[in-house]
């Protein structure tokens, strides 16, 4: 039946009941009839004004406070026609509760609640109560506390639509708003855009599950469904968290609250970091990668974006246990990892804590880790100060295996002192820069007036020194190598002040052994002081696979030392022993010696 002929209807009984109200049994009900009917028409006909004279103060105030909101009454799904009034419940002078049917099925009752307006004396609907069945479970709902919470979703989709901060925090919880207030805006706004996506210009539609204080919403869009949680706390619908699925997986949001908290985190972490405000850093660090990498580090060495410089660059990837907050910049990407810390308990919030930050550069190969940066950075700071003060023990143990084998291990405290680094200053060294290849760092500094390049390399997690590369002309700029040559020297030099024969046969070749050591039982004299020749500076090395010659001293003065290599390590073989320029001046020690002992059987006049 269309509205005019319904109208009509109403009207002509009205007359009717004036007329003969003796006759008309339904004149009883008239006043319900009416005011229901008045109620029903204006729903109808989405008349805002009408809608309003026929309800309560109440009802407008939950139902009909959006301009919008008229049209969200078909989402409740509310009968239509004439309503045949079936039973009414006087409950006092301002209140009735009236049942009524519309048509011939028990399914479509509803119950109306009706109250007289204080100023008009008029009766109004204040509500309606709707029956739902679902699953076998029957419930009945009040169409102003649907209404509210639809009301509520139309205010959530404007407010973040149009990116108002106190509207967006006014319409949270407790908790959630807290969490939301802790952002910068350019953040709050943005999560707020993203999260909303297309639903701005799209109908309002949610599918609604409410309890007394919880409701879950449902709003579709045209990507996928936006899920929103609220909380009721006084009258007022609250937002506790929402969610975005989506078939892109750059709109797809698991939980708005847990991206909000890896935002705060690593807005946090930015700005602290960029400030060097390492009290600040701690509280949204996992205790580890602050401990051992951050703690100790020098932040600026190693310069990250701003939170404000990330604001509009950033992109957030959600996963099970962790999150990444990445930031792309000009020539890198950097990307902070940040792990899950589930709350002991349910009043306890999920937290995410950075727990390293990887850089990688967009033109290159390069993958370069806070942690191994800085903790790269610590172990050449140690290792520098271990090396120029020849400790020993500590150069071992920060040492590679082949670093260790080829080098340390070949010596005593007392030769460590012995051995000759002049490029390896006693000052803290400045790091200048970090390269990182894989499983090798090489990070190069300032040390004294000297630049150095400290290789460093990952053991199954642990980062070891295992060269150091120097600015050298006429010998090979490795440490490592260096020092392979140089130890067999020094300790041939120390054997020959000491007359140590048994050292002296096991850093000499065997070719060296069998024409001089194994043949006496003391070190023939040539006639020359042995190891002064030695105690003169380094100033050539030429060497490969098989041998090396160490030049000491120059072309006055020093010793050329032939080594060659047996088994592992490097051995002496022979040494030129010059003391003038001259042919005469430069002796062979092999030659020198097994012509000493041909002379006499058992030499008795040493050199020391």
């Amino acid at each position: 039946m269309n509205l005019t002929l319904r109208r009509f209807r109403y009207r002509l009984a009205a007359l009717v009941c004036l007329a003969f109200p003796v006759l008309t049994t339904g004149c009883a009900n008239l006043v319900e009839t009416r005011t229901i009917a008045a109620f029903s028409e204006a729903l109808e006909k989405e008349d805002v004004a009408s809608l309003r004279a026929a309800t309560s103060s109440r009802f407008e105030q939950k139902s009909l406070r959006h301009e919008n909101s008229v049209k969200d009454f078909s989402v409740l799904r509310i009968p239509k026609g004439d309503v045949e009034i079936i039973e009414v419940d006087h409950v006092s002078d301002t209140e009735k509760r009236v049942t009524g049917q519309i048509g011939d099925s028990k399914s479509r009752r509803m119950r109306y609640r009706l109250i007289r307006d204080e100023n008009t004396g008029k009766w109004v609907v204040d509500d309606v109560y709707l029956k739902k069945q679902k699953d076998g479970v029957e419930s009945t709902r009040a169409v102003s506390e649907l209404m509210d919470l639809v009301t509520t979703v139309r205010e959530f989709v404007d407010a973040w639509s149009a990116g108002s901060r106190s509207s967006i925090l006014e319409m949270a919880d407790p908790e959630f708003g807290a969490l939301l207030g802790s952002l910068p805006d350019e953040y709050l706004l943005q999560l707020a855009k993203q999260a909303i996506g297309d639903r701005a210009n799209s109908k309002v539609k949610p599918e609604a599950q409410m309890d007394e204080d919880v409701a879950l919403v449902r709003l579709p869009g045209k990507s996928g469904q936006m899920i929103i949680s609220f909380t009721k706390i006084g009258d007022q619908w609250l937002i506790s968290d929402l969610a975005v699925e989506s078939r892109k997986d750059k709109e797809h949001i698991p939980s708005v609250k847990k991206m909000a908290t890896v935002l705060q985190s690593a807005t946090v972490f930015l700005d602290a970091y960029s400030s060097g405000d390492k009290k600040k850093l701690k509280t949204v660090t996992m205790k580890s990668f602050f401990s051992n990498s951050l703690e100790p580090a020098i932040l600026s060495t190693v310069p990250l974006p701003t939170a404000a410089a990330a604001a509009n660059v950033y992109e957030v990837k959600m996963e099970s246990g962790f999150a990444d907050f990445m930031v792309r910049l000009e020539n890198d990407l950097v990307k902070l990892s940040l792990s899950k810390i589930e709350g002991e308990d349910s009043d306890t919030p999920t937290e995410y804590l950075v727990d390293d930050v990887t850089i990688y550069e967009l033109d290159g190969n390069q993958e370069k880790r806070l942690s191994a940066l800085f903790l790269s950075h610590a172990m050449v700071e140690l290792f520098a100060e271990a090396l120029s003060l020849r400790e020993l023990d500590t150069v071992r143990m920060m040492s590679t295996q082949e670093f260790q084998n080829r080098v340390w291990k070949q010596l005593d405290e007392r030769l460590m002192l012995l051995l000759p680094m002049p490029e390896i200053e006693n000052s803290p060294p400045r790091i200048l820069t970090s390269v990182f290849m894989g499983a090798i760092t090489e990070v190069t500094v300032r040390q004294g007036s000297r630049a150095l390049v400290y290789v460093l390399q990952d053991h199954d997690g642990a980062l070891l020194v295992d060269d150091v590369l120097m600015p050298v002309s006429g010998r090979p700029n490795s440490l490592r190598k260096t020092l392979e040559a140089m130890v067999p020297v020094v300790r041939f030099a120390d054997a020959l002040s000491k007359q140590d024969l048994e050292t002296l046969q096991r850093v000499s070749s065997q070719e060296l052994n069998r024409a001089v050591w194994h043949r006496t039982k003391q070190i023939p004299s040539i006639g020359l002081k042995l190891p002064e020749h030695f105690a003169v500076p380094l100033m050539a090395l030429e060497m490969n696979a098989e041998y090396a010659i160490v030049g000491l001293g120059d072309d006055q003065y020093g010793a050329r030392t032939r080594l060659v290599r047996e088994g592992d390590l490097f051995v002496v073989d022979d040494v030129r022993l010059i003391a003038g320029s001259e042919i005469k001046q430069r002796i062979d020690l092999k030659e020198a010696m097994q012509i000493e002992l041909s002379r006499f059987r058992e030499p008795t006049n040493v050199e020391r």
